[in-house]
Protein backbone atom coordinates (compact mmCIF):
# COMPACT_ATOMS: atom_id res chain seq x y z
CA UNK A 1 0.00 0.00 0.00
CA UNK A 2 1.44 3.62 -0.88
CA UNK A 3 1.15 6.20 1.34
CA UNK A 4 2.95 10.22 1.49
CA UNK A 5 0.56 11.83 3.85
CA UNK A 6 0.97 15.95 3.06
CA UNK A 7 0.71 15.75 6.77
CA UNK A 8 4.26 15.47 6.90
CA UNK A 9 4.99 17.61 4.32
CA UNK A 10 3.13 20.71 5.73
CA UNK A 11 4.91 19.44 8.95
CA UNK A 12 8.19 19.86 7.40
CA UNK A 13 7.26 23.77 6.01
CA UNK A 14 5.99 24.60 9.49
CA UNK A 15 8.10 23.04 11.88
CA UNK A 16 11.72 22.63 10.33
CA UNK A 17 12.91 25.26 12.37
CA UNK A 18 11.41 24.39 15.72
CA UNK A 19 12.47 22.83 18.75
CA UNK A 20 9.86 19.73 18.52
CA UNK A 21 8.38 17.98 21.56
CA UNK A 22 6.67 14.56 20.28
CA UNK A 23 4.99 13.81 23.22
CA UNK A 24 8.17 12.61 25.16
CA UNK A 25 7.49 13.07 28.93
CA UNK A 26 10.93 14.63 29.07
CA UNK A 27 11.72 17.13 25.97
CA UNK A 28 15.19 17.38 24.36
CA UNK A 29 16.81 18.52 21.77
CA UNK A 30 17.78 15.70 20.30
CA UNK A 31 14.37 14.24 20.15
CA UNK A 32 13.72 17.51 18.40
CA UNK A 33 16.19 17.02 15.76
CA UNK A 34 15.36 13.45 15.25
CA UNK A 35 11.56 14.71 14.51
CA UNK A 36 12.52 16.94 11.81
CA UNK A 37 14.99 14.82 10.38
CA UNK A 38 11.59 12.04 10.02
CA UNK A 39 9.46 15.00 8.69
CA UNK A 40 12.12 16.10 6.07
CA UNK A 41 12.56 12.45 4.77
CA UNK A 42 9.00 12.57 3.66
CA UNK A 43 9.62 16.66 1.94
CA UNK A 44 8.83 16.83 -1.75
CA UNK A 45 8.42 20.08 -3.94
CA UNK A 46 4.65 19.99 -2.89
CA UNK A 47 3.81 23.13 -1.33
CA UNK A 48 3.33 23.50 2.23
CA UNK A 49 1.60 25.83 4.84
CA UNK A 50 3.72 27.25 7.37
CA UNK A 51 1.52 27.87 10.51
CA UNK A 52 3.66 31.24 11.54
CA UNK A 53 2.27 32.89 8.46
CA UNK A 54 -0.98 32.45 10.31
CA UNK A 55 -0.17 34.25 13.19
CA UNK A 56 -1.98 37.87 14.01
CA UNK A 57 -0.04 40.58 16.16
CA UNK A 58 -2.27 40.49 18.52
CA UNK A 59 -0.50 38.46 21.36
CA UNK A 60 -0.72 39.79 25.27
CA UNK A 61 2.34 40.58 26.88
CA UNK A 62 3.14 37.98 29.63
CA UNK A 63 4.52 39.69 32.69
CA UNK A 64 8.01 38.71 33.29
CA UNK A 65 7.42 38.06 36.89
CA UNK A 66 4.32 35.67 35.87
CA UNK A 67 4.02 31.98 37.10
CA UNK A 68 5.74 29.38 34.79
CA UNK A 69 2.54 27.49 33.55
CA UNK A 70 3.15 23.68 32.12
CA UNK A 71 0.35 22.18 30.08
CA UNK A 72 -0.14 18.64 28.75
CA UNK A 73 -1.86 17.50 25.40
CA UNK A 74 -2.87 14.20 24.40
CA UNK A 75 -4.59 12.63 21.50
CA UNK A 76 -4.09 9.44 19.89
CA UNK A 77 -3.02 10.37 16.06
CA UNK A 78 0.28 9.07 15.23
CA UNK A 79 3.14 11.14 15.19
CA UNK A 80 3.22 12.09 11.95
CA UNK A 81 0.18 12.81 11.82
CA UNK A 82 -2.28 16.28 11.10
CA UNK A 83 -3.43 15.75 14.50
CA UNK A 84 0.70 16.05 15.69
CA UNK A 85 1.27 18.69 13.36
CA UNK A 86 -1.54 21.17 14.57
CA UNK A 87 -0.54 20.11 18.34
CA UNK A 88 3.37 20.94 17.73
CA UNK A 89 1.76 24.41 15.93
CA UNK A 90 0.24 25.23 19.01
CA UNK A 91 3.28 24.56 21.32
CA UNK A 92 5.44 26.57 19.48
CA UNK A 93 3.08 29.76 19.52
CA UNK A 94 2.18 29.54 23.31
CA UNK A 95 6.34 28.91 23.84
CA UNK A 96 7.44 31.81 22.09
CA UNK A 97 4.88 34.12 22.65
CA UNK A 98 4.97 33.57 26.40
CA UNK A 99 8.54 33.82 26.16
CA UNK A 100 8.52 30.62 27.70
CA UNK A 101 6.22 30.72 30.55
CA UNK A 102 3.80 28.49 28.98
CA UNK A 103 5.92 24.92 28.33
CA UNK A 104 3.97 22.02 26.61
CA UNK A 105 4.31 18.87 26.33
CA UNK A 106 2.41 16.66 23.27
CA UNK A 107 1.96 13.12 23.98
CA UNK A 108 0.69 11.64 20.46
CA UNK A 109 -0.43 8.06 19.63
CA UNK A 110 -2.33 7.18 22.21
CA UNK A 111 -0.08 7.36 25.09
CA UNK A 112 -2.04 8.45 27.77
CA UNK A 113 -4.99 6.52 26.48
CA UNK A 114 -7.76 5.62 23.76
CA UNK A 115 -9.52 9.09 22.52
CA UNK A 116 -12.55 7.75 25.08
CA UNK A 117 -9.64 7.91 27.79
CA UNK A 118 -8.09 10.84 27.23
CA UNK A 119 -10.96 13.02 27.35
CA UNK A 120 -12.21 11.41 30.48
CA UNK A 121 -8.69 12.25 31.69
CA UNK A 122 -9.23 15.91 31.08
CA UNK A 123 -12.25 15.99 32.08
CA UNK A 124 -10.89 14.83 35.62
CA UNK A 125 -7.91 17.76 35.29
CA UNK A 126 -4.88 14.58 34.80
CA UNK A 127 -4.69 15.69 30.79
CA UNK A 128 -5.00 19.87 30.84
CA UNK A 129 -5.92 19.55 26.65
CA UNK A 130 -7.04 17.01 24.74
CA UNK A 131 -7.78 16.55 20.85
CA UNK A 132 -9.73 13.99 19.72
CA UNK A 133 -13.13 13.46 17.49
CA UNK A 134 -15.81 15.62 18.87
CA UNK A 135 -18.81 12.84 19.39
CA UNK A 136 -16.12 11.34 21.39
CA UNK A 137 -17.39 13.07 24.41
CA UNK A 138 -21.08 12.70 23.71
CA UNK A 139 -22.01 11.23 26.88
CA UNK A 140 -20.71 14.21 28.30
CA UNK A 141 -21.77 16.69 25.85
CA UNK A 142 -24.52 15.39 23.96
CA UNK A 143 -24.40 18.05 21.47
CA UNK A 144 -21.28 17.14 20.09
CA UNK A 145 -23.13 14.34 17.72
CA UNK A 146 -24.61 17.78 15.88
CA UNK A 147 -21.70 16.42 13.00
CA UNK A 148 -23.08 12.92 12.73
CA UNK A 149 -26.10 14.50 11.05
CA UNK A 150 -26.14 13.37 7.50
CA UNK A 151 -25.60 15.41 4.32
CA UNK A 152 -25.47 18.38 7.18
CA UNK A 153 -23.14 20.38 4.88
CA UNK A 154 -22.76 18.35 1.48
CA UNK A 155 -22.23 21.22 -1.02
CA UNK A 156 -20.79 23.76 1.18
CA UNK A 157 -17.75 25.53 0.30
CA UNK A 158 -15.01 25.26 3.23
CA UNK A 159 -15.56 29.18 3.90
CA UNK A 160 -18.48 28.71 4.56
CA UNK A 161 -18.76 25.88 6.61
CA UNK A 162 -15.25 27.55 8.57
CA UNK A 163 -17.62 30.87 8.73
CA UNK A 164 -20.75 28.54 10.66
CA UNK A 165 -18.08 26.84 12.76
CA UNK A 166 -15.56 29.17 14.07
CA UNK A 167 -17.50 32.51 14.30
CA UNK A 168 -21.08 32.44 14.69
CA UNK A 169 -23.94 32.34 17.20
CA UNK A 170 -23.82 28.69 16.61
CA UNK A 171 -19.96 28.67 17.74
CA UNK A 172 -20.74 29.87 21.14
CA UNK A 173 -24.05 28.02 22.07
CA UNK A 174 -21.41 24.76 20.86
CA UNK A 175 -18.74 26.59 23.62
CA UNK A 176 -21.58 27.09 26.03
CA UNK A 177 -22.71 23.98 25.78
CA UNK A 178 -18.74 22.21 26.69
CA UNK A 179 -18.16 24.14 29.58
CA UNK A 180 -21.50 23.35 31.68
CA UNK A 181 -19.74 20.22 31.35
CA UNK A 182 -16.45 21.52 32.61
CA UNK A 183 -15.05 21.79 29.58
CA UNK A 184 -13.24 24.92 27.36
CA UNK A 185 -13.71 24.58 24.01
CA UNK A 186 -10.71 25.95 22.17
CA UNK A 187 -10.67 24.53 18.53
CA UNK A 188 -13.38 23.07 16.58
CA UNK A 189 -12.75 21.90 13.17
CA UNK A 190 -15.61 20.51 10.95
CA UNK A 191 -14.41 19.92 7.15
CA UNK A 192 -12.77 16.47 5.43
CA UNK A 193 -15.85 14.76 4.47
CA UNK A 194 -16.93 11.86 4.10
CA UNK A 195 -17.28 9.70 0.90
CA UNK A 196 -17.81 6.64 -1.05
CA UNK A 197 -15.29 4.86 -3.42
CA UNK A 198 -16.83 1.34 -4.98
CA UNK A 199 -16.85 -0.79 -7.72
CA UNK A 200 -20.06 0.10 -8.66
CA UNK A 201 -20.82 3.79 -10.03
CA UNK A 202 -23.16 5.90 -8.13
CA UNK A 203 -24.99 8.82 -9.47
CA UNK A 204 -28.81 8.31 -8.30
CA UNK A 205 -29.95 7.50 -4.80
CA UNK A 206 -31.30 4.27 -7.07
CA UNK A 207 -27.83 3.46 -7.61
CA UNK A 208 -27.40 2.85 -4.08
CA UNK A 209 -29.85 0.13 -3.55
CA UNK A 210 -28.92 -3.29 -2.39
CA UNK A 211 -24.84 -1.30 -2.65
CA UNK A 212 -23.06 -3.64 0.14
CA UNK A 213 -20.98 -0.40 1.75
CA UNK A 214 -18.71 -1.02 4.69
CA UNK A 215 -19.19 1.75 7.96
CA UNK A 216 -17.48 2.58 11.15
CA UNK A 217 -19.28 0.51 13.65
CA UNK A 218 -21.49 2.82 14.83
CA UNK A 219 -25.37 2.92 14.50
CA UNK A 220 -25.49 6.26 13.24
CA UNK A 221 -23.23 5.76 10.58
CA UNK A 222 -25.19 2.49 9.41
CA UNK A 223 -28.65 4.14 9.94
CA UNK A 224 -27.83 6.69 6.74
CA UNK A 225 -27.20 3.97 4.64
CA UNK A 226 -29.58 2.05 5.34
CA UNK A 227 -31.93 4.91 5.46
CA UNK A 228 -31.07 5.68 1.54
CA UNK A 229 -31.33 1.76 0.89
CA UNK A 230 -27.73 0.30 0.70
CA UNK A 231 -26.66 -2.87 3.01
CA UNK A 232 -24.44 -0.95 5.37
CA UNK A 233 -21.93 -3.53 6.67
CA UNK A 234 -20.00 -2.58 10.12
CA UNK A 235 -16.28 -3.51 9.60
CA UNK A 236 -12.90 -2.54 11.71
CA UNK A 237 -10.81 -0.32 9.99
CA UNK A 238 -8.12 -2.92 9.99
CA UNK A 239 -10.61 -5.60 8.19
CA UNK A 240 -11.64 -3.21 5.12
CA UNK A 241 -9.15 -4.20 2.45
CA UNK A 242 -9.63 -8.01 2.76
CA UNK A 243 -13.22 -7.42 2.99
CA UNK A 244 -13.55 -5.13 -0.48
CA UNK A 245 -10.60 -7.85 -2.06
CA UNK A 246 -12.85 -10.45 -1.57
CA UNK A 247 -15.90 -8.99 -1.93
CA UNK A 248 -17.51 -9.06 1.07
CA UNK A 249 -18.71 -5.55 0.79
CA UNK A 250 -18.61 -3.19 -2.65
CA UNK A 251 -17.94 -0.25 -1.36
CA UNK A 252 -16.66 1.97 1.89
CA UNK A 253 -17.61 5.41 3.51
CA UNK A 254 -14.66 7.00 4.65
CA UNK A 255 -12.70 10.40 4.49
CA UNK A 256 -10.22 10.23 1.20
CA UNK A 257 -7.17 10.02 3.26
CA UNK A 258 -8.57 6.60 4.61
CA UNK A 259 -9.26 5.44 1.06
CA UNK A 260 -5.82 5.86 0.31
CA UNK A 261 -4.15 4.30 3.96
CA UNK A 262 -6.22 1.64 4.09
CA UNK A 263 -5.30 0.38 0.68
CA UNK A 264 -8.89 0.59 -0.38
CA UNK A 265 -8.19 2.75 -3.54
CA UNK A 266 -6.00 -0.40 -4.86
CA UNK A 267 -9.86 -2.47 -4.57
CA UNK A 268 -12.01 0.20 -5.99
CA UNK A 269 -12.81 1.91 -9.33
CA UNK A 270 -15.18 4.52 -8.52
CA UNK A 271 -15.22 7.59 -6.02
CA UNK A 272 -18.43 9.08 -5.32
CA UNK A 273 -18.20 12.74 -3.48
CA UNK A 274 -21.17 12.27 -1.37
CA UNK A 275 -20.15 14.96 1.25
CA UNK A 276 -22.89 12.28 3.64
CA UNK A 277 -20.71 13.25 6.81
CA UNK A 278 -18.15 15.73 8.37
CA UNK A 279 -17.08 14.42 11.79
CA UNK A 280 -15.72 17.17 14.10
CA UNK A 281 -12.50 17.21 15.96
CA UNK A 282 -11.97 19.63 18.89
CA UNK A 283 -9.69 20.97 21.26
CA UNK A 284 -10.92 20.95 24.54
CA UNK A 285 -9.45 22.15 27.93
CA UNK A 286 -10.30 21.21 31.29
CA UNK A 287 -12.16 24.53 32.28
CA UNK A 288 -11.21 24.13 35.52
CA UNK A 289 -7.13 24.57 34.62
CA UNK A 290 -8.20 27.32 32.28
CA UNK A 291 -10.00 29.34 34.82
CA UNK A 292 -6.95 29.02 37.40
CA UNK A 293 -4.26 30.88 34.42
CA UNK A 294 -4.24 34.44 34.74
CA UNK A 295 -6.36 36.38 32.58
CA UNK A 296 -2.66 37.49 30.16
CA UNK A 297 -2.43 33.91 29.72
CA UNK A 298 -6.13 32.93 28.93
CA UNK A 299 -5.81 35.52 26.38
CA UNK A 300 -2.85 34.11 24.68
CA UNK A 301 -4.00 30.85 24.42
CA UNK A 302 -7.51 31.76 23.12
CA UNK A 303 -5.72 34.18 20.57
CA UNK A 304 -3.29 31.45 19.58
CA UNK A 305 -6.00 28.70 18.66
CA UNK A 306 -7.84 31.30 16.99
CA UNK A 307 -5.20 31.70 14.89
CA UNK A 308 -4.29 28.26 13.98
CA UNK A 309 -8.14 27.25 13.31
CA UNK A 310 -7.45 29.10 10.45
CA UNK A 311 -4.63 27.30 9.52
CA UNK A 312 -6.35 24.04 10.43
CA UNK A 313 -8.69 24.60 8.05
CA UNK A 314 -6.44 25.30 5.03
CA UNK A 315 -4.23 22.45 6.43
CA UNK A 316 -7.31 20.27 5.60
CA UNK A 317 -8.32 21.66 2.44
CA UNK A 318 -4.80 21.14 0.94
CA UNK A 319 -5.22 17.08 2.50
CA UNK A 320 -7.99 16.51 1.10
CA UNK A 321 -7.24 17.73 -2.40
CA UNK A 322 -4.16 16.18 -2.35
CA UNK A 323 -5.75 12.63 -1.49
CA UNK A 324 -8.38 13.45 -4.00
CA UNK A 325 -5.92 13.94 -7.17
CA UNK A 326 -4.26 11.10 -6.05
CA UNK A 327 -7.20 8.68 -5.99
CA UNK A 328 -8.22 9.94 -9.77
CA UNK A 329 -4.26 10.50 -11.34
CA UNK A 330 -2.78 7.52 -9.60
CA UNK A 331 -5.21 4.35 -8.23
CA UNK A 332 -7.34 5.94 -11.60
CA UNK A 333 -10.39 5.94 -9.85
CA UNK A 334 -13.55 7.15 -12.11
CA UNK A 335 -15.73 9.71 -10.46
CA UNK A 336 -19.02 9.88 -10.11
CA UNK A 337 -20.65 13.60 -10.03
CA UNK A 338 -23.84 13.96 -8.03
CA UNK A 339 -26.20 17.10 -8.93
CA UNK A 340 -27.42 19.18 -6.37
CA UNK A 341 -31.00 17.00 -6.71
CA UNK A 342 -29.60 14.25 -6.00
CA UNK A 343 -27.95 15.23 -2.81
CA UNK A 344 -31.41 16.78 -1.79
CA UNK A 345 -32.95 13.34 -2.53
CA UNK A 346 -30.48 11.67 -0.09
CA UNK A 347 -30.66 13.83 2.29
CA UNK A 348 -34.62 13.79 1.95
CA UNK A 349 -34.21 9.87 2.21
CA UNK A 350 -31.75 10.10 4.94
CA UNK A 351 -34.65 11.77 7.40
CA UNK A 352 -35.31 9.45 9.93
CA UNK A 353 -31.34 9.24 10.48
CA UNK A 354 -31.48 12.73 10.90
CA UNK A 355 -34.09 12.35 13.16
CA UNK A 356 -32.45 10.06 15.05
CA UNK A 357 -29.28 12.30 15.85
CA UNK A 358 -31.56 14.91 16.82
CA UNK A 359 -32.89 13.46 19.30
CA UNK A 360 -29.67 12.41 20.56
CA UNK A 361 -28.32 15.95 20.71
CA UNK A 362 -31.75 17.24 22.86
CA UNK A 363 -30.76 20.71 21.61
CA UNK A 364 -33.37 22.50 19.30
CA UNK A 365 -32.37 25.69 19.57
CA UNK A 366 -28.87 24.73 18.46
CA UNK A 367 -29.72 22.67 15.51
CA UNK A 368 -32.21 25.74 14.67
CA UNK A 369 -29.54 28.23 14.46
CA UNK A 370 -27.19 26.11 12.72
CA UNK A 371 -30.08 25.52 9.96
CA UNK A 372 -30.30 29.06 9.60
CA UNK A 373 -26.74 29.37 9.08
CA UNK A 374 -26.72 26.95 6.34
CA UNK A 375 -29.05 28.39 4.06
Amino acid sequence: MKLRSVHALIATGSLLFSLAACGSPQPSNQSSQQSAAVQTENASAEPSLDYRKYLSAEYPSIPADGPNISLTIAHAGAENSGQQVLMNALKHTLEEKSNGKISVTVYPNGQLGSDAEIITSCLKGDIDIAYQSGSTHSSQVPETQIFDTPFLFSGLSKDKVMSIITDSEFRDMYNAANEKAGLKCLMLRVWGSMNLTSNRPVSSLSDLQGLKIRTAQAESRMAVWSALGANPTPLAFSELYMALQNGTVDAQDNNLENAVVSGAAEVQKYLIPTQSMMPSLDVCMNKTKFDSMPAEYQKLLLRACKDLEKYDYDVTELDEKHFHDRLISEYHLTECSLTDETRAEMRKAAKPAIDTVKQAVHNDAMYDVLEKLIQ
